[in-house]
Protein backbone atom coordinates (compact mmCIF):
# COMPACT_ATOMS: atom_id res chain seq x y z
CA UNK A 1 0.00 0.00 0.00
CA UNK A 2 1.41 3.15 -1.01
CA UNK A 3 1.62 5.75 1.67
CA UNK A 4 0.33 9.80 0.50
CA UNK A 5 0.95 13.03 2.26
CA UNK A 6 -1.86 15.78 1.29
CA UNK A 7 -0.05 19.30 1.68
CA UNK A 8 -2.43 21.61 1.51
CA UNK A 9 -6.07 20.53 2.51
CA UNK A 10 -8.12 22.24 0.23
CA UNK A 11 -10.80 21.37 -2.36
CA UNK A 12 -8.03 19.68 -4.81
CA UNK A 13 -6.24 18.42 -2.06
CA UNK A 14 -9.43 16.59 -0.42
CA UNK A 15 -10.56 15.46 -3.07
CA UNK A 16 -7.64 13.74 -4.49
CA UNK A 17 -7.01 12.00 -1.03
CA UNK A 18 -10.97 10.70 -0.83
CA UNK A 19 -10.20 9.16 -4.21
CA UNK A 20 -6.59 7.74 -3.84
CA UNK A 21 -7.84 6.50 -0.59
CA UNK A 22 -10.53 4.00 -2.27
CA UNK A 23 -7.90 2.85 -4.71
CA UNK A 24 -6.09 1.17 -2.05
CA UNK A 25 -3.53 4.44 -1.18
CA UNK A 26 -3.27 5.45 2.02
CA UNK A 27 -3.61 8.98 3.24
CA UNK A 28 -1.00 8.91 6.24
CA UNK A 29 -1.10 12.61 7.11
CA UNK A 30 -2.86 15.78 5.68
CA UNK A 31 -1.60 19.28 6.74
CA UNK A 32 -2.90 22.78 6.32
CA UNK A 33 -2.59 26.40 7.48
CA UNK A 34 -4.75 25.68 10.63
CA UNK A 35 -5.68 22.24 12.73
CA UNK A 36 -9.18 22.83 11.18
CA UNK A 37 -9.25 23.19 7.87
CA UNK A 38 -6.39 19.70 8.09
CA UNK A 39 -8.95 18.36 10.26
CA UNK A 40 -11.86 18.75 8.03
CA UNK A 41 -10.18 17.81 5.44
CA UNK A 42 -9.33 14.53 7.29
CA UNK A 43 -13.23 13.82 8.11
CA UNK A 44 -13.72 14.00 4.62
CA UNK A 45 -10.79 11.54 3.06
CA UNK A 46 -11.29 9.45 6.19
CA UNK A 47 -7.87 9.30 7.31
CA UNK A 48 -4.70 10.84 7.94
CA UNK A 49 -2.76 12.10 10.65
CA UNK A 50 -3.56 16.22 10.53
CA UNK A 51 -0.40 18.78 11.41
CA UNK A 52 0.20 21.97 9.96
CA UNK A 53 3.90 21.14 9.78
CA UNK A 54 4.58 19.94 5.98
CA UNK A 55 8.21 18.45 6.48
CA UNK A 56 6.42 16.21 9.68
CA UNK A 57 3.32 15.23 7.37
CA UNK A 58 5.76 14.70 3.97
CA UNK A 59 8.47 12.04 6.54
CA UNK A 60 5.62 10.13 6.90
CA UNK A 61 5.04 9.48 3.17
CA UNK A 62 5.97 7.35 -0.01
CA UNK A 63 4.18 10.22 -2.35
CA UNK A 64 3.81 13.87 -1.03
CA UNK A 65 0.64 15.84 -2.99
CA UNK A 66 1.76 19.57 -2.70
CA UNK A 67 -1.85 20.78 -3.36
CA UNK A 68 -1.76 24.52 -2.12
CA UNK A 69 -2.33 27.51 -4.40
CA UNK A 70 0.25 27.61 -7.05
CA UNK A 71 2.24 30.95 -5.34
CA UNK A 72 2.94 28.62 -2.80
CA UNK A 73 4.19 25.48 -4.14
CA UNK A 74 8.03 26.19 -4.71
CA UNK A 75 8.28 27.81 -1.11
CA UNK A 76 6.81 24.80 0.95
CA UNK A 77 8.74 22.21 -1.47
CA UNK A 78 12.27 24.30 -0.78
CA UNK A 79 10.72 23.94 3.25
CA UNK A 80 10.04 20.48 3.38
CA UNK A 81 13.87 20.02 1.53
CA UNK A 82 15.48 22.26 4.34
CA UNK A 83 13.47 20.36 6.66
CA UNK A 84 14.60 17.35 5.36
CA UNK A 85 11.18 15.84 4.58
CA UNK A 86 11.86 14.43 1.20
CA UNK A 87 13.94 11.20 0.83
CA UNK A 88 15.68 9.36 -2.15
CA UNK A 89 13.48 7.58 -4.30
CA UNK A 90 10.08 9.61 -2.62
CA UNK A 91 7.32 11.18 -5.50
CA UNK A 92 6.33 14.39 -5.17
CA UNK A 93 3.65 15.62 -7.00
CA UNK A 94 1.96 19.06 -7.80
CA UNK A 95 -1.68 19.53 -9.64
CA UNK A 96 -0.72 23.18 -11.17
CA UNK A 97 -1.87 23.52 -14.36
CA UNK A 98 0.53 26.64 -14.98
CA UNK A 99 3.59 25.17 -13.77
CA UNK A 100 6.13 22.53 -14.63
CA UNK A 101 8.13 20.03 -12.40
CA UNK A 102 10.59 23.12 -11.82
CA UNK A 103 9.01 23.87 -8.99
CA UNK A 104 10.38 21.11 -7.43
CA UNK A 105 13.91 21.42 -7.73
CA UNK A 106 14.70 21.38 -3.96
CA UNK A 107 13.02 17.92 -4.15
CA UNK A 108 15.22 16.55 -6.67
CA UNK A 109 17.97 17.92 -5.14
CA UNK A 110 17.46 15.47 -1.88
CA UNK A 111 17.07 12.44 -4.58
CA UNK A 112 13.67 12.91 -4.61
CA UNK A 113 11.44 12.34 -7.99
CA UNK A 114 9.12 15.09 -9.45
CA UNK A 115 5.83 14.94 -11.04
CA UNK A 116 3.11 17.46 -12.50
CA UNK A 117 -0.54 15.88 -12.49
CA UNK A 118 -3.19 18.60 -13.83
CA UNK A 119 -6.67 17.57 -14.39
CA UNK A 120 -8.33 19.49 -17.32
CA UNK A 121 -11.34 19.83 -14.68
CA UNK A 122 -12.63 22.92 -12.83
CA UNK A 123 -12.96 21.63 -8.93
CA UNK A 124 -15.29 24.20 -7.45
CA UNK A 125 -15.35 22.09 -4.05
CA UNK A 126 -14.00 18.75 -2.73
CA UNK A 127 -17.77 17.26 -3.39
CA UNK A 128 -17.75 18.49 -6.98
CA UNK A 129 -13.98 17.21 -6.89
CA UNK A 130 -14.69 13.92 -6.30
CA UNK A 131 -17.54 13.90 -8.81
CA UNK A 132 -15.68 15.12 -11.96
CA UNK A 133 -12.29 14.06 -11.71
CA UNK A 134 -13.35 10.60 -12.69
CA UNK A 135 -13.49 10.57 -16.54
CA UNK A 136 -11.21 14.04 -16.60
CA UNK A 137 -8.50 14.29 -18.63
CA UNK A 138 -4.77 15.04 -17.25
CA UNK A 139 -1.64 16.11 -18.13
CA UNK A 140 1.20 14.67 -16.80
CA UNK A 141 5.11 16.05 -16.52
CA UNK A 142 7.53 13.82 -14.46
CA UNK A 143 10.82 12.67 -14.34
CA UNK A 144 11.18 9.78 -16.24
CA UNK A 145 11.66 7.29 -13.08
CA UNK A 146 8.38 9.05 -11.90
CA UNK A 147 6.42 8.40 -14.83
CA UNK A 148 4.73 5.31 -14.42
CA UNK A 149 3.61 6.23 -10.82
CA UNK A 150 2.81 9.43 -11.56
CA UNK A 151 0.14 7.16 -14.75
CA UNK A 152 -0.88 5.38 -12.10
CA UNK A 153 -1.69 8.33 -9.91
CA UNK A 154 -3.98 9.47 -12.77
CA UNK A 155 -5.95 5.93 -13.33
CA UNK A 156 -6.63 5.63 -9.26
CA UNK A 157 -8.10 8.87 -9.57
CA UNK A 158 -10.06 7.72 -12.68
CA UNK A 159 -8.38 10.44 -15.04
CA UNK A 160 -7.14 9.98 -18.54
CA UNK A 161 -3.60 11.16 -19.74
CA UNK A 162 -3.97 13.86 -22.65
CA UNK A 163 -1.50 13.07 -25.46
CA UNK A 164 0.29 16.49 -27.03
CA UNK A 165 2.99 15.15 -29.05
CA UNK A 166 3.91 18.54 -29.49
CA UNK A 167 4.63 19.68 -26.22
CA UNK A 168 8.11 20.58 -25.24
CA UNK A 169 9.77 21.04 -21.71
CA UNK A 170 10.12 24.88 -21.73
CA UNK A 171 7.55 27.80 -20.21
CA UNK A 172 5.87 28.55 -23.46
CA UNK A 173 4.22 25.28 -23.85
CA UNK A 174 3.13 25.09 -20.42
CA UNK A 175 1.89 28.60 -20.59
CA UNK A 176 -0.18 28.07 -23.59
CA UNK A 177 -1.80 24.66 -22.36
CA UNK A 178 -2.95 26.45 -19.41
CA UNK A 179 -4.22 29.40 -21.51
CA UNK A 180 -6.31 26.89 -23.31
CA UNK A 181 -8.16 25.71 -20.07
CA UNK A 182 -8.20 28.81 -18.45
CA UNK A 183 -9.99 30.13 -21.97
CA UNK A 184 -13.02 27.58 -21.96
CA UNK A 185 -13.41 26.88 -18.17
CA UNK A 186 -12.69 30.84 -16.28
CA UNK A 187 -13.45 32.84 -19.34
CA UNK A 188 -16.43 30.28 -20.35
CA UNK A 189 -17.79 32.04 -17.08
CA UNK A 190 -17.13 35.34 -17.72
CA UNK A 191 -18.44 34.95 -21.29
CA UNK A 192 -21.85 34.04 -19.82
CA UNK A 193 -21.95 36.75 -17.55
CA UNK A 194 -21.13 38.85 -20.59
CA UNK A 195 -24.30 37.68 -22.47
CA UNK A 196 -26.19 38.33 -19.03
CA UNK A 197 -25.39 41.61 -19.61
CA UNK A 198 -27.79 41.86 -22.11
CA UNK A 199 -30.85 40.84 -20.34
CA UNK A 200 -29.61 43.15 -17.77
CA UNK A 201 -29.62 45.67 -20.02
CA UNK A 202 -33.65 45.09 -20.62
CA UNK A 203 -34.39 44.77 -16.98
CA UNK A 204 -34.04 41.46 -16.11
CA UNK A 205 -32.46 40.23 -13.01
CA UNK A 206 -29.61 38.57 -13.12
CA UNK A 207 -30.21 35.81 -11.36
CA UNK A 208 -33.74 35.16 -13.39
CA UNK A 209 -31.34 35.45 -16.41
CA UNK A 210 -29.58 32.80 -15.93
CA UNK A 211 -31.81 30.46 -15.11
CA UNK A 212 -33.59 31.53 -18.22
CA UNK A 213 -30.20 30.93 -20.23
CA UNK A 214 -28.75 27.43 -18.37
CA UNK A 215 -31.10 25.04 -20.66
CA UNK A 216 -29.63 27.13 -23.67
CA UNK A 217 -26.09 26.65 -22.03
CA UNK A 218 -26.67 22.96 -21.19
CA UNK A 219 -28.15 22.18 -24.77
CA UNK A 220 -25.07 23.69 -26.18
CA UNK A 221 -23.05 21.52 -24.32
CA UNK A 222 -25.23 18.66 -25.11
CA UNK A 223 -24.57 19.21 -28.57
CA UNK A 224 -21.14 19.93 -28.41
CA UNK A 225 -20.80 16.54 -27.22
CA UNK A 226 -22.61 14.93 -29.59
CA UNK A 227 -20.97 16.35 -32.76
CA UNK A 228 -18.19 18.23 -32.09
CA UNK A 229 -16.73 21.70 -33.21
CA UNK A 230 -17.37 22.86 -35.85
CA UNK A 231 -20.61 21.26 -36.34
CA UNK A 232 -22.03 22.33 -32.91
CA UNK A 233 -22.10 25.71 -34.28
CA UNK A 234 -25.49 27.36 -35.24
CA UNK A 235 -26.99 30.91 -34.92
CA UNK A 236 -26.70 33.84 -37.53
CA UNK A 237 -22.95 33.72 -38.38
CA UNK A 238 -23.09 29.87 -38.73
CA UNK A 239 -26.40 30.44 -41.24
CA UNK A 240 -24.27 34.07 -42.86
CA UNK A 241 -27.38 36.09 -41.47
CA UNK A 242 -25.03 39.07 -41.42
CA UNK A 243 -27.91 41.23 -41.44
CA UNK A 244 -28.79 40.18 -37.61
CA UNK A 245 -25.56 40.75 -36.82
CA UNK A 246 -25.91 44.17 -38.30
CA UNK A 247 -29.09 44.63 -35.78
CA UNK A 248 -26.82 43.48 -32.88
CA UNK A 249 -24.26 45.99 -33.56
CA UNK A 250 -26.74 48.58 -33.90
CA UNK A 251 -28.57 47.95 -30.72
CA UNK A 252 -25.33 47.70 -28.40
CA UNK A 253 -24.20 50.80 -30.22
CA UNK A 254 -28.13 52.31 -29.03
CA UNK A 255 -28.11 50.74 -25.23
CA UNK A 256 -25.15 48.98 -24.62
CA UNK A 257 -21.87 50.43 -25.79
CA UNK A 258 -19.54 49.12 -23.57
CA UNK A 259 -20.38 45.58 -25.19
CA UNK A 260 -19.54 46.25 -28.64
CA UNK A 261 -16.01 45.38 -28.53
CA UNK A 262 -16.16 42.04 -27.13
CA UNK A 263 -18.89 41.33 -29.62
CA UNK A 264 -17.11 42.04 -32.41
CA UNK A 265 -14.10 40.19 -31.30
CA UNK A 266 -16.43 37.19 -30.61
CA UNK A 267 -17.57 37.19 -33.85
CA UNK A 268 -14.80 37.50 -36.10
CA UNK A 269 -13.73 33.75 -34.12
CA UNK A 270 -17.29 32.88 -35.02
CA UNK A 271 -16.80 33.28 -38.30
CA UNK A 272 -13.65 31.25 -38.40
CA UNK A 273 -15.45 28.01 -37.00
CA UNK A 274 -18.16 28.68 -39.50
CA UNK A 275 -15.47 29.00 -42.20
CA UNK A 276 -14.19 25.08 -40.87
CA UNK A 277 -18.13 24.06 -40.65
CA UNK A 278 -18.54 25.11 -44.20
CA UNK A 279 -21.32 26.85 -43.79
CA UNK A 280 -20.18 30.48 -44.69
CA UNK A 281 -19.20 31.64 -47.91
CA UNK A 282 -16.49 33.41 -48.93
CA UNK A 283 -18.24 36.01 -50.11
CA UNK A 284 -20.48 36.38 -46.69
CA UNK A 285 -17.20 36.16 -44.42
CA UNK A 286 -15.75 39.22 -46.26
CA UNK A 287 -18.88 41.03 -45.66
CA UNK A 288 -19.00 40.25 -41.95
CA UNK A 289 -15.66 40.84 -41.36
CA UNK A 290 -15.76 44.39 -42.95
CA UNK A 291 -18.59 45.22 -41.35
CA UNK A 292 -17.24 43.96 -38.12
CA UNK A 293 -14.16 45.64 -38.86
CA UNK A 294 -16.24 49.13 -39.23
CA UNK A 295 -17.99 48.63 -36.02
CA UNK A 296 -14.98 48.29 -34.36
CA UNK A 297 -13.80 51.60 -35.39
CA UNK A 298 -16.43 53.74 -35.76
CA UNK A 299 -17.62 56.01 -32.42
CA UNK A 300 -20.90 54.69 -31.20
CA UNK A 301 -22.62 57.78 -31.96
CA UNK A 302 -22.63 57.09 -36.02
CA UNK A 303 -24.67 54.54 -36.80
CA UNK A 304 -24.51 53.54 -41.23
CA UNK A 305 -27.27 51.76 -42.56
CA UNK A 306 -26.86 48.45 -44.14
CA UNK A 307 -26.87 48.35 -47.80
CA UNK A 308 -29.82 46.50 -48.74
CA UNK A 309 -29.66 44.58 -51.96
CA UNK A 310 -32.02 42.18 -51.52
CA UNK A 311 -33.37 39.18 -53.93
CA UNK A 312 -35.99 36.59 -52.36
CA UNK A 313 -33.95 35.25 -49.37
CA UNK A 314 -30.46 36.44 -50.28
CA UNK A 315 -29.29 40.09 -49.45
CA UNK A 316 -26.19 41.50 -49.57
CA UNK A 317 -24.17 42.26 -45.96
CA UNK A 318 -24.47 45.72 -44.08
CA UNK A 319 -20.75 46.90 -44.15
Amino acid sequence: MKTVAIIGAGRMGSAVGFLLTRKGYAVSAITARSLASAERAQVFIGSGMVTTDAVKAASTADIICITTPDGTIETICDAIARGNGFRPGKLVVHTSGAHSIDLLSAAKQAGAFRAVVHPLQSVASRELGVEHLPGSYFRIEADLEARDAARDIVTALGGIELSMPKWSADKTSQALYHAGAVAISNYFVALIDYGLLCYETLGAHKQDALQAVLPLIKGTLNNIEAVGIPAALTGPIARGDIETVYDHLMAMRAKAPELLELYCVLAKHTSAVAKDKGSLTPDRLRQLLIMLEQAGLRPASEETQPTEHRTGAEQDAPV
